[in-house]
């Protein structure tokens, strides 16, 4: 963590529009529209695959995406992977959304060769490294790379994919021997601290987003919880060093130490968008939509409550072959 990182305001008022963090866009501080885009619930979807990704792909998408890139670096303490990957030659980014992860990762790599790909075209060009490429691909169709990789990585991918076992094998067999993938997924799983806690947390707006999401997820034969799996899975694909780890997120500003407290602040102003970014599960999962809006304005309540003292779960995963 930085010593000197700031720690951001947060409060109700901020919505899913705010332009709140839009001032310190990263990496280029500008939208990427996506020409291959649909218009739903007042936001754009990609419309390559249309429907296979549940999430928007518009400007308050990436801002978001970005801020959250910020959270997650926070968590790992500035680190982009905890595998030890050495110096890869050739790297590949599953899911890239803007790409902030890929160029960071090429830019601290200068030697490697990194490629990102995702169903949307919203990386920035004129700011790329040299050593970092983007490609338009669903992940799930045949894989079609001229090279094997030394390093794989992807960062929430849960509700993406039907059939993540298809997945581990694909990787399985892009991935050189002796190479590194990592997976850094969430569950939709909450923890609250206490019994003062748990009491402040069920049937808040907050617990039930999960619980639509989950089911959005079901009836499209998605487990979003299914990084609790991925240990035996990617054992029985053949995966080798199979190591997974646990990380912690308060959801605001709660605890009393300092780089908790940073990690919190920084992860509520993301959930605060991503309250706004839902709207598509929320009714797949049963919400009558003449209810979201004022449902996704109680789950922003929710989430800077100080009386949400709650921790979200993060899986990570590392593995060789």
């Amino acid at each position: 963590m930085e010593a000197n990182s700031p720690v951001p305001s947060f409060g109700s008022k901020i919505s899913a529009g705010s332009s709140a963090t839009s001032s310190n866009r990263v990496p280029t501080g500008e939208t990427i529209p996506d020409a291959l885009s649909v218009e739903e619930y007042g936001r754009l979807y990609n419309a390559y695959r249309e429907g296979k990704y549940l999430l928007p792909n518009d400007g308050d998408e990436q801002d978001r995406l970005d801020l959250q890139h910020r959270w997650w670096k926070l968590l790992l303490s500035e680190k982009l992977y905890i595998a030890p990957i050495g110096e890869p030659t050739d790297v590949l980014d599953i899911g890239t959304g803007t790409g902030i992860w890929a160029m960071q990762f090429a830019r601290e790599h200068p030697k490697s060769n990194v490629i990102g790909t995702d169903l949307s075209l919203i990386q920035p060009s004129h700011a790329c490294p040299p050593n970092c490429t983007f490609e338009r691909e669903d992940s799930t169709e045949e894989w079609v790379f001229d090279k094997q990789f030394d390093y794989i990585h992807w960062r929430l991918m849960l509700t993406c994919f039907d059939d993540f076992k298809a997945m581990f094998q694909k990787i399985f067999d892009h991935l050189k021997p002796g190479g590194w993938a990592e997976f850094h997924e969430s569950v939709f799983d909450l923890i609250p601290v206490d019994e003062e806690a748990a009491e402040n947390l069920h049937g808040s707006a907050f617990e039930q987003s999960f619980r639509y999401c989950m089911e959005a997820g079901r009836k499209i034969g998605r487990n979003f919880n299914a990084a609790k799996e991925f240990k035996r899975w990617l054992t029985e694909t053949g995966f080798v060093e199979v190591v997974e780890k646990q990380y912690f997120s308060p959801v605001n500003g709660w605890p009393v130490d300092r780089q908790d407290q940073l990690i919190g602040h920084w992860y509520c102003l993301n959930l605060l968008r991503f309250a706004g970014s839902i709207t598509k599960m929320l009714e797949s999962g049963g919400m009558p939509l003449e209810d979201i809006p004022g449902f996704q304005e109680q789950m922003r309540h929710d989430i800077t409550s100080p009386a949400m003292r709650v921790y979200h779960p993060r899986e990570f995963t590392e593995f060789s072959k």
